[in-house]
């Protein structure tokens, strides 16, 4: 009994979620009210608050939900190495998710694009997403420190630095496509652009 309550509470939390990018994603953030995502799922609004305190708390699970379930999707075919092909393969992988995935793209056009982040809500989702929001930056600093002892980079590149504008650079070219600021694809946006950008560090 006791486990089919917590299916049940599980089933629960994932609709209110996808309630919640519905309404975020047609209406943003700023306009959407808990009586609107408890209304789209089905619940009351006090079903949405037992799970969500405010519309933040929303935000930063949806952001741990889709990227949790992405990464452990793409764990067995993520490339394990630590050289710049694999990190632009990396790349390539998560982009490709973004054509292959429209509910990913979704929610990646509203976190990317659409989301009115204030100071107030980044300091409440921050805080929930302390373990989430740097995987990239992680798999970035691995392969750019063991790059560098190796002496595959720049002697004057700087990790700290490098492993940001890399990031930048990736999350600049999600927010181009997804708002439709280009006419190329994700995929070939990543190739090109990382290509470049890894060939300016390497001696």
């Amino acid at each position: 009994m006791a486990r089919k309550c917590k299916e049940d509470a599980e089933k629960t939390r994932t609709a209110v979620l996808e309630s919640a990018l519905d309404v975020f994603s047609e209406k943003g953030f700023a306009k959407a009210t808990f009586d609107e995502i408890a209304a789209r799922a089905g619940f009351t609004k006090g079903a949405v608050y037992w799970y969500f305190r405010n519309k933040a708390d929303l935000v930063a699970a949806l952001i741990i939900e889709y990227v949790d379930r992405k990464r452990a999707e793409l764990a067995p075919v993520t490339p394990e190495g630590n050289t710049l092909d694999d990190l632009l393969k990396y790349f390539i992988l998560w982009a490709e998710t973004n054509e292959k995935d429209p509910q990913f793209a979704r929610f990646n056009r509203f976190v990317v694009c659409q989301m009115e982040w204030s100071e107030a809500v980044i300091n409440r989702v921050d805080k929930a997403l302390a373990l989430t929001k740097n995987y990239h930056l992680e798999k970035i600093n691995a392969v750019l420190v063991e790059c560098k002892g190796k002496g595959v980079l720049r002697d004057d590149v700087d990790i700290d630095v490098m492993k940001h504008v890399i990031l930048s650079t990736y999350i600049g070219i999600v927010f181009a496509v997804l708002s439709k600021r280009v006419d190329f694809g994700m995929v070939a946006m990543v190739r090109s652009g990382l290509s470049a950008l890894f060939d300016g560090i390497r001696k």
